[in-house]
């Protein structure tokens, strides 16, 4: 039987803002803030998302993001396109107790999440459609304006994000917070130019995009990082949450495999040079102690099968004796 959602007063208002009722929903698994829910309408599935108030994204903020996945979507980029509702908006605001919740509803893409595919279904036709649905948005990121100044992103040194994260670490981890500062300083300093900074998703793991292996398809959706940043960005998330779902013990063996298969899908869209794959490690490093300080503090060392789990192992001294995240001559991927 499938479980709905009724007599919860912004879920009744938001449901019918979008021409169903409440009891047409069913709960789905959301992000760490916002509530998800399905529903079909006139034959088609899409997923209502209803963020309540938080200190991370506001009103002009979701209007900054869906204002960029329309863009997309638009383009014919694989992603999860935001639908009208009743009024005609992509986004819809809801006074509730006089807090402002945000519902939004998108495409429902097909297959799951790919986090959620097993490492064996995984394969080189996936690998090269990945990195050709990343090409895709990174292209149409170098013709994107926003339409007015207050819905433009940040950069990715500005906002919250895995690269970025806004929590100080605690003292505990001084040698940790050091290595940080050192690498930051080293991403920073490098060169912006049209070709290789733009629009990124900027958190582009497997929790965030499905998989269909019927037909080979990708598609991507969760925005709310996206942000000014190095499209070489969206790579490194790639590749590093590739080798915390790899099982096997050949990392360097694997990570070639992926990313020339990756490369090959991702250069039939859009150009990268040597140059930026020579970068990755820095990126790879500054997403490792980003994670790192978001996850640390609540992982269970007993747990050791989970994502946390698996990425955690070892971590600490990995990140404070400078080991690499992985061991890759990168720029000789394009020979």
């Amino acid at each position: 039987m499938m479980r709905t959602v009724t007599n919860v007063p912004y879920i009744d208002e938001a449901a019918r803002r979008y021409g169903i009722a409440a009891a047409d929903l069913a709960p789905m698994e959301g992000g760490l803030v916002a509530h998800v829910y399905s529903f079909a309408k006139d034959g088609k599935d899409y997923v209502l998302r209803i963020t309540p108030p938080n200190d991370e994204i506001d009103l002009p903020e979701m209007r900054a993001i869906l204002t960029w996945i329309h863009f997309l979507a638009q383009g014919g980029a694989a992603v999860a396109a935001p639908v009208p509702s009743q009024n005609g908006d992509l986004i819809e605001p809801i006074e509730e107790d006089g807090q402002a919740y945000i519902a939004v509803a998108f495409e429902r893409a097909p297959g799951i999440r790919g986090e959620e595919l097993t490492f064996d279904q995984w394969n080189d036709a996936l690998f090269e459609r990945l990195g050709q649905t990343a090409g895709k948005m990174h292209t149409l990121a170098k013709s994107y304006t926003p339409p007015s100044a207050d819905l433009k992103r940040p950069d990715w040194d500005v906002a919250g994000n895995c690269f970025h994260p806004l929590e100080p670490l605690p003292p505990s981890e001084a040698i940790v917070a050091e290595k940080q500062a050192r690498i930051f300083e080293v991403v920073q300093a490098l060169p912006k130019d049209a070709d290789s900074y733009g629009m990124i998703h900027a958190d582009l793991h497997g929790g965030n995009f499905f998989v269909d292996v019927d037909t080979n398809t990708i598609t991507i959706f969760d925005f709310d990082d996206c942000a000014y940043g190095w499209f070489a960005m969206d790579i490194a998330m790639s590749v590093f949450d590739m080798l915390v779902l790899y099982p096997g013990p050949d990392r360097e063996v694997f990570t070639e495999r992926f990313l020339r298969s990756y490369l090959k899908g991702y250069r039939t869209e859009n150009t990268i040079s040597a140059f930026w794959l020579d970068q990755l490690p820095h990126f790879l490093k500054l997403l490792e102690i980003g994670v790192y300080a978001e996850v640390h503090t609540y992982h269970d060392p007993a747990d050791t099968e989970s994502w946390v789990g698996r990425f955690m192992a070892n971590r600490k001294y990995r990140i404070e004796h400078d080991v690499p995240y992985i061991d890759l001559d990168f720029g000789h991927l394009l020979q």
